[in-house]
């Protein structure tokens, strides 16, 4: 999200700041996420900083994600506290921070139920981070702009397929078979799963539109929502296509599958953002495709 966040926010109008561990911004360390606030003086911040990675990764280090990712929060709201309350914050959501066992998921439905165990782990500390924003704007008074993005896909991701998001690494996989001249490509799991898919660069354009708005007054949380979905099947069908590669696809079903659908309801975003235009998929899996072929 960050570098697509620069590519679209890059002009004369903003002076961008990356802050992270390569920068000497751990948001895990409170002291250095203050100072960082302190020195840059920003009136945005967009909290992009996050612990992720495959349904694999998030089940193999549990423990650290579910802690890194909430001390980020308490860590980032302490800070803008104690610097300037007046800081809007735009907070990225991952839709699964859902209930699990939701097919069509609306804002009023966010609360009904469990998070799916496969991602309790990443999404019980997104939703901590709402319930953060909440408490500290009726003591503070800090606004934020709470956003539940659907699975997202696109150029600028890791290159490590097990902590590239889901499609990105379908992709970059069937890349290296076809390299390889493999006649086989195993996906991970079942493929049945239904997903909605965005392009990043998708959500830095509506991110970059709320800051070019000054768009405060929005439903809370709000989805990013297009209320569409497509099987892992299909979407290694499409890939396929795209690629030119006729490979014969096998399944690792001891590989979990996660929710069977995930699916973000579109009333409320259209309400607020009746023009936006998504990126077609087509279009966004050849970008993809084109840019994780330049690097690999």
């Amino acid at each position: 999200m960050g570098k697509n966040l620069n590519l679209i926010l890059d002009s004369n109008k903003y002076q961008i700041t990356n802050a992270s561990r390569k920068t000497g911004c751990d948001a895990r360390n409170l002291d250095q996420v203050v100072n960082t606030i302190r020195d840059v003086s920003p009136d945005v911040i967009i909290m992009a900083a996050a612990n992720v990675g495959s349904i694999s990764y998030v089940s193999k280090y549990a423990a650290d994600i579910v802690h890194d990712n909430t001390l980020m929060y308490v860590n980032l709201y302490q800070a803008v506290t104690e610097v300037n309350p007046g800081i809007q914050i735009i907070n990225p959501i991952s839709n699964c921070s859902y209930p699990g066992v939701i097919d069509i998921q609306d804002e009023a439905s966010w609360w009904d139920g469990a998070i799916h165990e496969s991602v309790e782990a990443y999404g019980t500390p997104k939703k901590i981070g709402f319930i953060i924003s909440r408490c500290y704007q009726r003591q503070h008074g800090i606004n934020t702009v709470n956003l539940i993005v659907p699975n997202a896909y696109g150029p600028h991701d890791y290159l490590d397929e097990e902590r590239t998001h889901a499609m990105n690494g379908i992709i970059m996989r069937m890349i290296k078979s076809k390299m390889s001249g493999h006649e086989e490509f195993c996906v991970w799991g079942s493929g049945k799963p239904i997903r909605e898919w965005v392009y990043m660069a998708d959500v830095a354009r509506l991110i970059a539109k709320i800051i070019d708005d000054d768009i405060t007054d929005l439903p809370n949380p709000l989805n990013i929502g297009q209320q569409h979905g497509i099987s892992i099947n299909d979407s290694v069908d499409i890939i396929k296509r795209l690629l030119d590669y006729p490979v014969a696809v096998q399944h690792d079903v001891s590989k979990q599958d996660g929710a069977p659908v995930k699916i973000l309801g579109n009333g409320l975003f259209r309400k607020y953002f009746p023009d936006f235009d998504f990126t077609d998929y087509n279009t966004g899996i050849t970008e993809t495709i084109n840019y994780y072929t330049k690097l690999l």
